[in-house]
């Protein structure tokens, strides 16, 4: 290779890196920067929403309800007040109870509010019970430790094995193991059993 054709070589690949290099100041990094500004803004709003000065992420709380059984707690996001440090408000709430029978309940929201002196626990938005083939969905899902009730209410629909059903409302004895279907109108609760 002649001494020119080096030195044009040696000019095209220098100008491919500085085009390369201007490429990547110009697009890539406002393109990251841009990308951080919108999790910035998506905390400060997550943040916003609580309105509260108490603010943790990763929450995990474990314990043992009323009846003997252990339960765990997680929450993305976790806030309380100082006016009532016992009410938990939570985004993105998720809890297993662990029955003595060895039956695994598991309950998730998109929101809620946890009470850390009596273990009650409010789930809402898109409140998901699985229970072995079990699915429950529903709006909102009251946990009452005390009363060892779990009240599921808001377009209440059932999946399983047997069959699927809809409700208004869906009350759960822990005791027992009943379930109480309610309709807050005339209309019936509908089941549809599986053969």
């Amino acid at each position: 290779m002649s001494y020119r054709k080096k030195r044009l070589f040696l000019i095209q690949a220098t100008l491919l890196m500085v085009a390369i290099l201007l490429l990547y100041i110009f697009y890539y990094r406002d393109n990251v920067s841009e990308q951080a500004v919108e999790k910035v803004l998506i905390e400060n709003e997550k943040l916003e929403k609580f309105g509260e000065s108490n603010f943790f992420e990763d929450v995990e709380y474990k314990g043992i309800d009323a009846n003997g059984n252990r339960y765990l707690l997680k929450s993305n996001i976790a806030s309380f007040s100082d006016e009532s440090p016992e009410l938990v408000k939570m985004i993105g709430m998720n809890a297993t109870f662990y029955f003595k029978d060895g039956k695994v309940l598991k309950v998730s929201g998109k929101s809620g509010t946890y009470n850390n002196k009596t273990n009650d626990m409010q789930f809402r938005d898109e409140v998901k019970v699985v229970q072995a083939s079990n699915r429950i969905f529903a709006d909102n899902l009251d946990y009452f430790n005390l009363k060892r009730l779990i009240k599921v209410y808001g377009n209440v629909k059932g999946k399983s094995l047997d069959g699927n059903f809809t409700s208004d409302i869906l009350n759960l004895n822990i005791d027992d193991q009943s379930v109480d279907f309610l309709m807050n109108s005339n209309e019936q609760v509908k089941i549809n059993l599986l053969k």
